[in-house]
């Protein structure tokens, strides 16, 4: 989202991103010619009227500064922001566009953070927010057909396909290598990502492969389980631990330093950012095929796409990757070169403003 504004403002237009409060950060700052806002609560989680007094605060901004401003589009995302941009439409007749991030209906029930009417009642909401927006835009294909099962064909109307981009000239590929065989992987530490399966595959691959290595960039509240779960193992020299990264030029250098991208998830969704920028760095990727956007991305021959919780599938991609250099390299180049022809920054940039613009025709 941040990089698209960024893009947006690069072409000349002018860029209000409302977004919630950061502890210790301003609440209004300019970054890159993008004009925040923030709202004065930070929302991190919880119940569900933390979620409706974000929403309540930040559709009072949004109104005031639409009467200031006078956008000519509303993007969104989420079903929270959704709702805190429909009072500016019916107010003001701004077109609000919101872009879908899947719902936890796709997620197995024993790995729900919502309870059953939780999930329920913000179902209510999200359908609600679907039904008044003037364009859902999905970032795919798989995401457009899980979104029509799950709230039924009279949104087939205003969905848009518009694919994911990355900016491939931020995360591309390096001429220099570590010289290590490396696995990362980078996102949440949970069963949602599924961490467990990951660390038992390179358990097995690790005896074909002793210089192997598996770096985890994130945090979450098992961590400290799967710390333990690695010395049970007896592979601590070989499994890093980095907690969450969150500077890009890091990043690019953690996916230069490695062979194989895994993101081996539980639930589907919309595409990783992890799966976008380990292909743009030229990585060869293994993910899950769940319902979303990744079977699309990855289906070609771009990536590698396993069972979910198929231990031993994912342990055999990964000798063959660590032992086959013709077949890793076939892989990586072909990554990059999927990223270069569908999915790069500037091709989503260009299909979202010619969007914006077909809406105020």
């Amino acid at each position: 989202m941040y990089d698209h504004a960024r893009k947006l403002v690069q072409r000349g237009n002018v860029v209000y991103l409302v977004t919630r409060g950061v502890p210790g950060a301003k609440r209004l700052e300019v970054l890159d010619g993008i004009r925040i806002q923030r709202s004065s609560y930070s929302y991190q989680g919880g119940v569900l009227v933390n979620r409706v007094r974000l929403m309540i605060e930040q559709m009072l901004m949004i109104v005031l500064l639409q009467r200031r401003e006078r956008f000519s589009v509303i993007h969104v995302h989420g079903f929270t922001a959704g709702l805190a941009s429909l009072p500016a439409r019916y107010l003001f007749g701004t077109r609000v566009i919101i872009t879908t991030h899947g719902t936890e209906l796709l997620w197995p029930k024993e790995l729900r953070w919502k309870s059953e009417r939780e999930i329920k009642l913000t179902l209510l909401f999200e359908r609600f927010v679907l039904n008044h927006c003037d364009v859902i835009i999905a970032q795919s294909p798989g995401v457009k057909d899980y979104m029509i099962r799950i709230y039924g064909n009279g949104l087939a109307k205003k969905m848009r396909i518009v694919p994911t981009g990355v900016d491939h000239e931020r995360f591309k590929p390096s001429a220099s290598t570590n010289g290590e065989r490396q696995i990362l992987f980078v996102g949440a530490l949970s069963e949602i990502k599924g961490v467990t399966c990951l660390l038992k595959a390179f358990a097995i691959a690790h005896e074909r492969v002793p210089g192997a290595k598996l770096v985890l960039v994130g945090s979450g509240p098992k961590a400290p389980e799967y710390k333990t779960r690695v010395r049970e193992m007896g592979l601590d020299g070989a499994v890093r631990f980095l907690g969450p990264v969150r500077d890009d030029a890091r990043l690019v250098s953690l996916y230069d330093g490695s062979d194989i991208v895994v993101l081996p998830s539980n639930v589907g969704g919309p595409v990783s950012c992890t799966v976008m920028e380990g292909l743009s760095c030229g990585r060869a990727v293994i993910s899950t095929d769940l319902p979303g956007g990744l079977h699309d991305v990855l289906a070609g021959g771009a990536g590698i796409l396993m069972r979910p919780e198929d231990v031993k599938g994912l342990a055999t991609e990964l000798e063959k990757l660590l032992l086959d250099p013709g077949y890793l390299h076939g892989l990586q180049t072909r990554a990059r070169q999927e990223v270069e022809a569908k999915y790069t920054l500037d091709s989503m940039t260009d299909s979202l403003t010619a969007l914006y613009a077909g809406l105020l025709a």
